[in-house]
């Protein structure tokens, strides 16, 4: 569902305010926009499709609940994915486990590789890789797990992460920055033939 004025796609704001007003059909349009984008980052956060899934349809519960308390001076996408981080934090602490998968790369940070460029050695030696950036991933605290999601997969500025977790950007360089090392430093150790901490 699409709502158009004058041929042009409403705004998350325009849609809000509609919704607000009674038109409680037209939220289905926030849904369609933002349901994949948020299935994929509660994915990267706990490994696990079917349930972040129904933890995406828990965030969009919650927003409707919440949607009076919106305020049209912040974004909604900041909005909605600090919903997305607290309902995906609080099942990891019920869970008591993380894990969420990796595509840093030789090539890059968050750069796909597709599968019909690497060779099938090259394709296991790259799977390989990525279960010991998995692992290494666990042993990082939350919110350095949390900073590198933001940043590298979702590619957030620093000023969209710290409207989603209120931290200063010291921190949030901080956390990327010593993410970064911890996690190289896990995988050269694995590489070599190190063994899990």
């Amino acid at each position: 569902m699409t709502i158009k004025k004058n041929g042009m796609e409403f705004s998350d704001d325009d849609v809000i305010r509609s919704v607000k007003r009674g038109n409680t059909a037209n939220f289905e349009v926030l849904v369609n926009r933002y349901k994949s984008r948020i299935v994929n980052f509660v994915y990267r956060m706990i490994g696990d499709y079917d349930e972040s899934q129904n933890i995406a349809q828990e965030v969009f519960f919650q927003i409707y609940r919440k949607i009076g308390k919106y305020k049209e001076n912040s974004t909604f996408q900041s909005f909605i994915y600090t919903i997305a981080r607290n309902i995906t934090l609080n099942y990891l602490k019920k869970m008591n486990r993380v894990t969420f998968f990796s595509r840093l790369s030789e090539k890059g940070e968050g750069e796909y590789i597709p599968a019909g460029d690497v060779t099938p050695a090259e394709k296991m030696q790259k799977e390989e890789r990525e279960k010991i950036v998995t692992r290494g991933l666990e042993n990082l605290i939350i919110n350095q797990r949390l900073a590198l999601i933001l940043k590298i997969y979702l590619r957030f500025s620093y000023k969209k992460i710290a409207d989603v977790t209120g931290w200063s950007q010291p921190k949030i360089e901080t956390l990327i920055s010593r993410g970064k090392v911890n996690l190289k430093n896990y995988v050269r150790l694995q590489e070599k033939g190190g063994k899990d901490v």
